[in-house]
């Protein structure tokens, strides 16, 4: 079903509000570049009378008036532009850098966001502001930069690079074609199309993309990388060369991609030729005009629209004068001297030969290969896609115009601006739970999308990709077709729950029904070609958020910004900064009206004291310091969990082995204990925990194990969704997530502590495992043995139970295998989910002469399993794992009960169209990666002085199950050799024997020795109660279950609003079960309230 509508923004009121922010910014640098070009142009008229020419060369500025500014990485001078030079400028020529310094200077203070602003001349003088020294080895050749080419010429531009290698080239004259190929290459940007042929005695085509030989290709940086592979690995060969085999070729191409897409009559088709011109000395004539006779027929197909440049590749100054006149005809199209008849009227376009050798500056000659092509003289503003800054880092846009004087071509003007900020509204978008944004061009290329990365942390562009695959659910072709053809409209379609997406099944109200609607609402950005699409999965559901509380008269607010506010009591959590007192508030960007701003200045104590007055004050008289409105009431809200932690941390069991707790809301907001110190650019909405808690909003959600950055070594977090108090268990009613972190061997402990039999023989015959709903391991004996198994994250059942995974592969509806496409590396990843809803005991299925047996059962109201092996005797199971590289061993075919690792296989893009192929077109688009993390940087001499917060007094621990899982402790088993055992292990810090090893280098400082692998015996099994352990385990963990109790029983009652008897009744049977640290309920028992 498809409803299609023309909306009036009053119906969707956040399209308009965003589509206008958006405007609003694009207008403001659509302003400071017209006030630039006015400028300019205003100043070439006075240049007439009276000459500017003084040049202040910006690699001759003293350091002196540099300093360094984070938003440009680099030494700047906000006060003066400065100049760089193309190798051959005349000393009159003009130059009004010195007439822009008050003008740049003030766009730079009023524009947020904006970096580099310059006047790039056709002269060849290259102003930029802010000053700073950069390329000072030779001249600076800007005007074949893309941004400048793209400007001049904002024609779409069909080119064919055509390299000759045959006999007659020398090494030299190959090299000067290839380097001459490569510039080219670079000046060009995706909205035109290329193809680069090398011809001698046969053509031959880039074989990176089968499509290559078919068509051209939009000039994607995938595409000019592997077109760039190809140009470097040309080779002189023997034969002659066939010129007219290569002309035919190129036009061949040039036709094909014409018939295939509709071209703009305002498209300029180029066959550049780099070639000595040699012909055979037999039939010299004969080649001559029958290339020439190729050129004339087939251009005629093309109604001589196709121009050619060629280029006299000179060898060491010898001037072979036939060939550079074959090499003019050949540019010129002058067929009729060689007796060819014109088969149409239409005349031709002439291009121009050129000669190149050694000494050429081949960006300033072949980089400025489009002079030659018609100027049409349009003065309008080009917007570039991302691409990375070469002068700082980071991602940015370019918004450009050229600059004229009558007719005459000045230069233009650009102004580069931070990716991060254009983008910002639609990165944060947060105003439903069930809804999210995109922004496109009207070419659908995707900017931004919620499985992308945020650009803050990109330093590379995304691969060119359109929206269809992101999107990829039946129909939405038919939306995309609309989207770019309407400048305003919406359209609904309906979805089967079996091909969605993940991130619309984690929108959903209701799973259990066979399909869903999406909406989807879109609007193009006035006086830009960007479009803007806000998709509501449906039915909606109504955004929930905190209502006005105060905070909880106990909790002191403490901002995580330790290092500003000095704070007497800080302490270091192994090697963040930190503090015992409290929890500490974090902000992160998501919080703030303007993320890049927060993300892009430096935050002062002043800041932060304006902030904590505003978030502590009751009376809402303060004013806000630039937060988004429901950001007060999510940390107020959150401070009514401080007691518990608080109380928690004085008496509760498990604080040897919990790294710290926290709570985050969906706007950002994370409040933590141990209070610390964090990254600016942390996000806790895009964390896996997070993530993981989210969709399944009824379940306690494992994630790990990971390296945890804060240095507490390998920790595995158990997180969980609080709901609005009166929709306890309905998913997208999630107001905020909360977690613990606790040390990876913590939970091997609790196995053993409640399934003694685990140990029996030290985990070799008898095994026991917790794993989670993709089949990553949690705990597993290998995850803690100290005879160099690590590393201990991404391991999966596949790769250490193989017997196990083989088995169940075959029990139906509990497992299923999955693919989905990654367009960032470009992979199909390969990945298992397991059924959390299954119910009772799974066992051996496959009967036969089992000697090992296996029992696996789900751990009641979480998304992992507890499972059991036990081997009497040796057999051989197989998983396909490569143990190179994450590759899958056969990418043509996957089998659901084939037991294979979790893999990925390489995504095959056709460049040319950027469809997949029809298999690959099928899968979903995988989530989000996980971002990297980083550590927040503080003053070193605290690292020195200060003490650890929390001292676990490792060395006075004298036996394993006292040492095993406690924070920082390692049971030393293994001499520093890897090898030999220790007559008498004792109880250490990490520092001292990480991973239970002398010595052993820590993951932190370097990778972990390689200790000699050993290849694991894949042995079978005898049954064991699993069942009534699954609900052991539950009570280990009802510390998350009781904060997130405490937590909502304290919000209720100071919103006034009583718990119900039943709800108070559940509360203490809770507690009975934590006290008889048993659960034995297989029903998800509080799956129904929403914790």
């Amino acid at each position: 079903m498809l409803i299609y509508s023309l909306i009036p923004c009053c119906v969707f009121p956040f399209l308009c509000q965003l589509a206008k922010k958006i405007r609003e910014k694009f207008n403001r640098y659509l302003d400071v570049v017209n006030r630039n070009k006015q400028v300019v142009e205003a100043s070439y008229t006075a240049h007439l009378t009276s000459p500017l020419t003084a040049i202040q060369d910006c690699c001759t500025i003293p350091a002196s008036m540099m300093e360094f500014d984070g938003n440009f990485n680099a030494n700047v001078s906000k006060t003066i532009s400065c100049d760089r030079l193309s190798t051959t400028v005349s000393s009159r020529a003009f130059n009004p850098g010195r007439d822009l310094n008050t003008v740049l200077a003030d766009n730079f203070k009023s524009n947020p966001g904006i970096k580099w602003q310059y006047f790039s001349s056709e002269e060849g003088i290259f102003t930029i502001f802010p000053a700073h020294r950069f390329r000072c080895k030779g001249g600076y050749e800007h005007r074949s930069r893309p941004v400048y080419v793209s400007t001049v010429r904002p024609q779409s531009k069909h080119i064919v690079v055509v390299v000759d290698h045959g006999a007659s080239a020398t090494d030299t004259q190959l090299q000067i074609a290839k380097d001459a190929a490569q510039v080219i290459l670079t000046s060009i940007d995706e909205h035109d199309k290329i193809s680069v042929l090398a011809v001698a005695d046969t053509v031959r085509t880039c074989s990176l993309d089968q499509c290559y030989k078919t068509y051209l290709s939009p000039a994607t940086s995938e595409t000019k990388r592997k077109m760039a592979t190809f140009l470097s690995n040309i080779k002189a060969v023997d034969g002659a060369t066939q010129h007219a085999l290569g002309f035919h070729k190129a036009f061949q191409l040039l036709q094909n991609t014409n018939n295939n897409t509709r071209v703009h009559t305002s498209t300029d088709m180029v066959i550049i030729y780099l070639s000595s011109g040699i012909t055979s000395k037999d039939s010299s004539e004969e080649e001559k005009k029958a290339t020439l006779s190729v050129i004339s027929e087939e251009n005629g197909h093309l109604n001589n629209s196709v121009m050619i440049l060629t280029y006299a590749l000179m060898n060491e100054g010898v001037t072979g004068l036939k060939e550079l006149a074959f090499l003019r005809d050949l540019a010129e199209q002058n067929s009729a001297k060689y007796g060819v008849p014109d088969r149409t009227s239409l005349p031709v376009i002439k291009g121009t030969m050129m000669v190149l050798n050694q000494l050429s500056n081949l960006e300033t000659t072949v980089g400025r290969f489009y002079t030659n092509l018609p100027n049409r003289m349009i003065d309008e503003a080009v917007f570039s896609l991302p691409y990375t800054d070469e002068m700082g880092d980071g991602l940015i846009m370019t918004v450009s115009k050229p600059c004229y004087f009558g007719n005459m071509l000045l230069g233009i003007v650009g102004v580069d601006v931070n990716l991060a900020y254009i983008l910002e509204d639609v990165t944060y978008y947060r105003e439903s739970s069930a809804s999210y944004t995109f922004l496109i061009d009207n070419k659908g290329y995707t900017l931004m999308h919620p499985s992308l990365t945020r650009p803050y942390l990109l330093t590379e562009p995304p691969l060119h990709t359109d929206i269809i695959h992101y999107e990829n659910i039946p129909r939405f072709q038919l939306v995309r077709q609309n989207i770019l053809s309407l400048p305003l409209g919406s359209q609904v379609i309906t979805v089967p729950v079996n091909s969605s997406l993940s991130w619309h099944i984690n929108r959903l109200r209701e799973t259990s029904k066979e399909a869903y609607n999406v909406s989807y609402a879109w609007k193009l950005v006035q006086d830009t070609s960007f479009i803007l699409c806000i998709v509501m999965v449906q039915p909606e559901v109504p955004v929930k958020h905190l209502k006005n509380l105060n905070t909880a008269p106990s909790s002191k607010l403490l901002y995580h910004r330790l290092d500003l506010l000095g704070q007497p009591a800080s302490c270091l959590h192994f090697k963040q900064l930190a503090t015992l007192e409290s929890p500490t508030v974090m902000l992160s960007a998501g919080s703030f009206s303007s993320p890049f701003e927060h993300l892009s200045q430096a935050e002062t104590k002043r800041m932060v004291e304006h902030y904590t007055a505003y978030l502590s004050d009751n009376t809402r008289l303060i004013a806000n310091p630039g937060l988004k409105s429901s950001v007060r009431n999510e940390v107020m809200a959150t401070s009514h969990v401080t007691d518990e932690w608080m109380s928690q941390m004085e008496i509760g069991i498990l604080n040897s082995y919990i790294v710290r707790r926290y709570i985050a809301t969906p706007n950002g907001v994370l409040r933590i204990y141990p209070g610390s110190l964090m990254d600016k650019a942390f996000d806790p909405t895009r964390r896996q925990w997070y993530l993981h808690a989210m969709a399944n909003p009824a379940l306690i959600t494992f994630t790990g194990p990971y390296l945890d950055v804060g240095g507490a070594g390998y920790v595995v977090t158990l997180s969980h969704t609080i709901h609005s108090s009166r929709s306890l268990s309905a998913p997208g009613h999630a107001v905020a997530v909360m977690g613990v972190d606790f040390t990876l061997r913590y939970f091997y402990k609790v196995l053993l502590d409640l399934l003694p039999i685990c140990n029996q023989d030290g985990g070799n015959k008898i095994r026991c495992f917790i794993m989670e709903d993709k089949g990553y391991l949690l705990a597993h004996p290998t995850l803690i043995d100290p005879k160099g198994h690590a590393p201990v994250e991404q391991q999966h059942i596949t790769h250490k139970e193989p017997l196990v995974a083989n088995d169940i592969l075959n029990h139906p509806n509990f497992v299923k295998k999955n693919l989905c496409n990654s367009f960032s590396d470009r992979t199909v990843q390969r990945f298992y989910k397991f059924n959390t809803s299954i119910v009772g005991d799974l066992t051996n299925l496959v009967h036969g002469s089992h000697c090992s047996k296996y029992r696996l059962t789900r751990i009641p109201g979480t998304n992992a399993f507890l499972g059991i092996v036990n081997e009497t005797c040796d057999a051989l199971a197989f998983c396909a794992c490569s143990m190179v590289d994450r590759l899958c061993l056969n990418c043509h075919r996957m089998e659901q009960n084939e037991c294979e690792c979790p893999c990925e296989c390489p995504l095959e893009v056709n460049e040319c169209t950027g469809n997949l192929t029809n298999a690959e077109s099928r899968n979903p688009s995988c989530e989000v990666h996980q971002e990297p993390l980083t550590l927040a940087a503080f003053d070193p001499s605290l690292q020195e002085s200060l003490p650890q917060c929390i001292n676990t007094r490792c060395r006075q621990r004298t036996s394993s199950g006292d040492c095993f899982g406690v924070l920082d402790c390692e049971w030393c088993m293994v001499d520093s050799d890897g090898k030999t055992h220790l007559a008498e292990p004792y109880c250490a810090s990490q520092k001292e024997c990480f991973g239970g090893i002398v010595g052993a280098k820590s993951p932190y400082i370097d990778d972990m020795p390689a200790l000699g692998d050993e290849v694991i015996a894949l042995n079978m099994i005898k049954s064991a109660p699993v069942g009534p352990v699954a609900g052991g385990i539950m009570g280990c963990i009802m510390v998350l279950v009781l904060a997130v109790y405490a937590y909502r029983h304290q919000i209720h009652r100071r919103s006034h609003q009583h718990m119900s008897p039943l709800a108070a009744q559940e509360m203490s049977v809770r507690m009975s079960n934590l006290e008889n640290d048993r659960d034995e309920r297989d029903e998800d028992s509080h799956e129904d309230r929403g914790i």
